[in-house]
Formats: C-alpha cells, sequence, structure tokens
C-alpha cells in the first residue's frame, strides 16, 4: 500500500492511471453529451489517454471535465496534495509548504478539492436519518474572514473582528459570528453536520424536516426550542442537563456531544474559516470520520471519485 502511494506521488503515469481506473469504472462516456460511443484517440501528454465522440466528433482526455482538467499542476501533485487535506488533516499553509507551492495556489487547489468533496455529499448523501437520532447545537467561532468581505464588514458598521476574540457568554447566532452547528447523529452510526443561522425552533423544525424521517424518534436535551419537533410528526424525548440528568435509559445526547468535542479541535487547524464557508469544512469533517476506517489509498479514490 505504501509503495502504491509513493509511486502515485512520484509519477505522473501513475497519477494518470489512478484517475483513469476511478473514473472509467463504468466504461469511457462522453463528457460533452454521454454517448458511450467512443474509440481511444491517442495520448496526451504521454501519460493521459485521449479519446474521440462518435456522436458528438469532440476529443477529450481522462483529466477533461475534472477539476484537474487545464490545471499547470501535475497530477501527482493534485493527488499529494488532496492526500494531505483528505487523510492526514493539514492545514492549507502546511500542505502549501510540503508541496511546494505558493499559498495561493494551494488554496485555489485546496478549495476545488474540498468543493469536490462538499458536492459529492450533497449529491450522493447518505440520506435522510432514521430510526432512533440524536440532535444537539453546538457554537462555534467564525467570522466574514477574507479580503473580499471587506464590503460586507463595513454595511454591518463595525471594525473587522480581532484574531484571538473571545466569544461572549450564550448561545450565538449567524449574525454575532457565532453561527450554531447542528448535529444529527443516528444510532445506526450515520451522522450530518448542519450549518444554522440560529437556534430557534422554526430553523431547527426546518433541519429536522429536511434531514430526518417523519415519524423517527429524536432525541435532545431540555433546550426550548427543541419542543417543536412534536408537533412536525417526531416521537421527541429529551434529557434534562440542568437538573443532573444526562442520560435516561437510552434517551440521552451523548454521541452529539462526542462528535462537538472532536469538531472543534479538528477546525481549529484551520486558524479560524469564513462562516460562509463553513459547510465546506463540515463536509470534509464528514468525509474524513466516515472513511476514517479504510485505507489511505482508498480514501484518496473517493476524493478522486468526488
Amino acid at each position: 500500500m505504501l509503495e502504491e502511494l509513493l509511486d502515485l506521488f512520484s509519477c505522473e503515469a501513475s497519477a494518470a492511471r489512478l484517475l483513469r481506473e476511478v473514473r472509467w469504472a463504468g466504461g469511457v462516456r462522453c463528457p460533452y453529451c454521454r454517448s458511450e460511443a467512443v474509440i481511444r484517440w491517442a495520448w496526451y501528454r504521454h501519460a493521459y489517454q485521449r479519446y474521440r465522440c462518435k456522436a458528438c466528433r469532440r476529443t477529450f482526455n481522462d483529466k477533461t471535465g475534472t477539476i484537474f482538467a487545464y490545471s499547470r499542476i501535475p497530477l501527482k501533485e493534485w493527488l499529494f496534495l488532496a492526500y494531505l487535506l483528505g487523510c492526514l488533516h493539514l492545514s492549507i499553509l502546511k500542505a502549501s509548504r510540503e508541496v511546494e507551492r505558493s499559498y495561493g495556489i494551494a488554496y485555489r487547489s485546496a478549495r476545488k478539492v474540498m468543493h469536490a468533496i462538499h458536492k459529492g455529499e450533497d449529491e450522493g448523501g447518505s440520506g435522510k436519518l432514521s430510526g432512533i437520532i440524536e440532535m444537539d447545537e453546538t457554537y462555534i467561532t467564525a467570522g466574514l474572514k477574507g479580503r473580499g468581505n471587506h464590503g460586507r464588514i463595513l454595511c454591518l458598521g463595525r471594525k473587522p473582528r480581532r484574531r484571538g476574540l473571545k466569544a461572549k457568554p450564550g448561545r450565538g447566532s449567524w449574525k454575532d459570528d457565532r453561527p450554531p452547528i447542528m448535529i444529527l447523529v443516528e444510532r445506526k452510526k450515520r451522522e450530518h453536520y448542519v450549518p444554522s443561522t440560529d437556534a430557534e425552533g422554526e430553523t431547527i423544525g426546518r433541519i429536522a424536516s429536511r434531514h430526518v424521517e417523519r415519524g423517527s424518534h429524536i432525541h435532545t436535551d431540555g433546550f426550548p426550542s427543541y419542543t417543536v419537533l412534536q408537533s412536525l410528526g417526531f416521537e421527541h424525548e429529551w434529557v434534562n442537563h440542568s437538573m443532573g440528568e444526562y442520560a435516561r435509559g437510552d434517551v440521552h445526547v451523548n454521541n452529539c456531544e462526542n462528535r462537538a468535542s472532536l469538531l472543534k479541535p479538528w477546525l481549529a487547524v484551520y486558524r479560524g474559516i469564513s462562516k460562509d464557508n463553513l459547510g465546506i469544512y463540515l463536509s470534509l469533517f464528514r468525509f474524513q470520520r466516515t472513511t476514517s476506517q479504510i485505507p489511505s489509498l482508498q480514501r484518496l479514490k473517493l476524493i478522486v471519485k468526488a
């Protein structure tokens, strides 16, 4: 396994062979018209197979229509960057040093990889949760990070938030840069992470209806906003943390609290993120958790497939 990984990161032909194996696993199809009437048409840069579609008469290669197309970065470096982000969980800054590229190039490439994972999670996700589901919220500090948000910050009528600024006590919201993350964990081990604008009952009801099958049992803590779940067709039970009750039989939210304790230090690696990008980071976190038991080579193939 280690030899295969090292070969992928050092040989462009091996990286192209992996892309070809993953992308055309079900047969070669034209990325323009989706026709299967495709023939081989020489090679591209001595590593990538080139094809010609008999239906639309256009040519393409293994990278056409992927995030690797028209990139000046070799595919082996793309795969190494994806490995550092998706398997080793390095920050983009550290990854840029490992691939020996400028931070700007590594950042743009990493964003493409993360967006591909996020899109794959949305399109082929695990669907709605069912059975017994735990639901809880956790709050993180995430503002309008990035140069492109200068105008938006001015519209808020305040100065840019300083690094390391301590969060205000109490529950936060999207407006005060402490957006809640709704964590839903199925007892079958499937899990969803949903960034939210607030933790009001109406918002919680929409999230539950979107991610949980009607008639399922939802366990929460005693936060009043969760009382709306009963009126939406869910079986709702809760534990009262304020009274020192953390479990009553099989009613608890311990799995959600476990995920929250893992999520916060995981996000801390990136040294602050924009709240607009929370979705793609949460998709990467979920991908790493759901694939943690499989070999790195298989995880890399899943990233390429996305």
